[in-house]
């Protein structure tokens, strides 16, 4: 018998082709919750899967400054170039105050310390001064939260490779052509901070931390705070060439239906629709620079 909240993933294959003729095949998952008879529960129930994101080079994005991130929001798209990124708004419990959102798939958390605080919580079930229990019991103290929270504040990036070779050049012009760096920001440059290695530092994190709409392929119908079920928060690029070697087999994107960084790319919709044809209608040589170079990063 399986036990409660048990579920069986399957996966759908969406098959495409490419302008030179090439065929690609995409992954859907498909999720069914079984109650604890192993009965089929009311497939209306929203859910979706999460992977969990890398944690280095958090520190930098959360020093940069609140205004900076408000000059780049366009949720009105008044320039008219088809993005809309905007920030979400969310509760920062320690601060008992709403506070922009800068951290998850849907950028629903406002601090480290929170983000560490509901991973445990959620995660693990370790209660915290944040998240207490139903009782008001918490299984670590706050000197143990502030400790944890320091580590991801300041555990370094990954060196980008070879970033001034030819390679690396022509491929970062494919991914400006393709309109990628309109979300991807390749530079970032956080305030003043109380830890002096995350001071005022310009940073290349290809992020803008904003909530965009990707469309309905990607969409899971999950609404959090100002974020709804097609948005989700640009997601660093930073390190992904390293995902496959730190983890053999690793997937992309938020439930890990890309098995590839071409088919990750493949996914985007809404406004990075314009990017996905981009690359569908690239050449066979300039598809391979761009993924090469994001492997780089």
């Amino acid at each position: 018998m399986p036990p409660l909240g048990s579920f069986q993933l399957t996966w759908e294959e969406v098959f495409g082709r490419y302008a030179d003729g090439r065929s690609y095949s995409l992954r859907r998952p498909q999720i069914q919750l079984l109650d604890g008879t192993g009965k089929a529960l009311d497939p209306s129930i929203q859910v979706s899967l999460r992977l969990p994101p890398p944690v280095f080079g958090r520190g930098l994005l959360e020093a940069v400054p609140e205004e900076v991130l408000a000059a780049i929001a366009d949720p009105e798209d008044r320039n008219h170039d088809g993005i809309s990124g905007r920030l979400n708004q969310v509760w920062d419990i320690a601060q008992q105050k709403q506070a922009i959102g800068r951290f998850g798939w849907k950028a629903g958390q406002p601090t480290l310390q929170q983000q560490n605080a509901a991973a445990y919580a959620h995660d693990m079930g370790v209660s915290n001064p944040l998240f207490p229990d139903a009782n008001g019991h918490q299984d670590i103290d706050a000197q143990t939260l502030t400790a944890t929270t320091f580590y991801t504040q300041t555990l370094a990036v990954p060196a980008p490779l070879r970033i001034d070779d030819r390679q690396f050049r022509q491929g970062f012009a494919l991914f400006q052509d393709a309109g990628c760096a309109a979300c991807h920001l390749p530079k970032l440059k956080t305030g003043r901070s109380a830890i002096a290695a995350l001071s005022e530092q310009t940073f290349a994190p290809y992020t803008d931390l904003l909530l965009h709409d990707l469309g309905p392929g990607l969409a899971d119908q999950r609404p959090e705070f100002l974020a709804n079920g097609q948005e989700w928060r640009t997601a660093p690029l930073w390190g992904l060439g390293l995902s496959q070697t730190v983890l053999p087999g690793a997937t992309y994107l938020h439930d890990g239906r890309a098995r590839t960084i071409a088919e990750a790319i493949l996914w985007h919709g809404g406004e990075a629709e314009l990017a996905r044809e981009w690359f569908r209608t690239a050449s066979a040589r300039d598809r391979k620079r761009l993924e090469r170079f994001l492997k780089q990063l």
